[in-house]
């Protein structure tokens, strides 16, 4: 039983296949057991690796520059200010503003099931200076001017932001002469990430508000309409009122993610949401979801989630 319990725990929260991890501090090196840190500290950033090995609730944290924090392994329990708690699960990318207060639990760390998260303190002035030129060289659609939010902190799963959290944890840990230069190339591309991230969720949030203003919250509008129905990218281009080549490459500039890609993460959302209903089968909840049969249904479930849709339901239910 022991044995199913780790397995299983290994398929929710280590990283997905895609994504290699970074090795955790051995265990003689640790100074404390909760948030052990290894910081490295390059010309304008400061990378560190936050490790624990024991259960904690209500550790107090903060941080005087803006940080990303990204979750490689584990399970953390998230207070912020009067939000409601929520999970902080590997994948899980948090713009942290200055000074924000943070109580943090571990409800579940030991030797055997540590968490291991990144963060990245970014100075002010990066951010502006990325902002400006993104704005200057490559506006937006829409004309609104590219923006980092402050107020909007968590996100969902997306594994080109951990790519690049990883990629400047190697970068920062290298002994390479040139680590500063690359180290600001991959901010500017996680910075902009973000912040098509963040329009995403800002636009996903506001559709029935913005669908009769605003082309893309009317098209992300459709797509939730019709998910169980066959969906192509001309048909979305249509009801965007653009051309099939302008519109995807708009949509993915504004969300850094192709019109495909978004449905197929729309459907897996919708999916899991019907999982955790016993009383509806599996069967049921790959066509309710728009997947054309159970097999390409379960590949594309193990791909994205890194479990099977059975082994899902059992551990939101759980049934370990």
């Amino acid at each position: 039983m022991v044995a199913a319990i780790r397995l299983l725990f290994h398929l929710l929260f280590a990283p997905g296949p895609l994504l290699p991890s970074i090795p955790l501090t051995a265990p003689h090196e640790f100074t404390t057991l909760i948030d052990h840190r290894r910081v490295q500290t390059l010309e304008k950033y400061e990378l560190s690796i936050l490790e624990t090995l024991a259960p904690g609730d209500q550790v107090a944290q903060s941080y005087s520059d803006l940080v990303l924090t990204n979750m490689l392994r584990g399970k953390k329990v998230m207070h912020l200010r009067d939000q409601q708690a929520f999970a902080y699960l590997p994948g899980h990318t948090m713009v942290v503003p200055p000074n924000l207060k943070m109580l943090i639990d571990f409800p579940e760390a030991s030797d055997e099931t540590p968490t291991q998260c990144v963060a990245l303190a970014i100075d002010r002035l990066q951010v502006i200076d990325t902002v400006n030129y993104l704005n200057a060289f490559y506006p937006r659609t829409d004309g609104e001017p590219w923006h980092l939010s402050l107020s909007q902190h968590a996100f969902y799963n997306n594994e080109e932001i951990t790519a690049l959290i990883i990629k400047l944890v190697r970068i920062g840990f290298d002994g390479s002469q040139n680590k500063d230069m690359l180290a600001d190339f991959a901010v500017k591309e996680l910075l902009l990430r973000l912040m098509q991230l963040q329009r995403l969720h800002l636009t996903e949030h506001n559709t029935a508000v913005l669908a009769s203003s605003n082309r893309f919250a009317h098209t992300l509008q459709y797509i939730k309409e019709n998910l169980a129905q066959k969906i192509s990218v001309e048909e979305l281009s249509t009801q965007a009122c653009m051309s099939q080549a302008n519109f995807f490459r708009a949509f993915k500039q504004e969300f850094g993610l192709s019109p495909i890609d978004y449905i197929i993460k729309a459907r897996m959302r919708l999916a899991k949401r019907c999982l955790q209903n016993l009383a509806i089968s599996i069967t049921e909840i790959c066509f309710k979801a728009g997947f054309s049969n159970l097999a390409y249904f379960t590949r594309m479930f193990r791909r994205l989630e890194h479990m099977t849709p059975t082994e899902y339901r059992a551990i939101s239910q759980g049934h370990a």
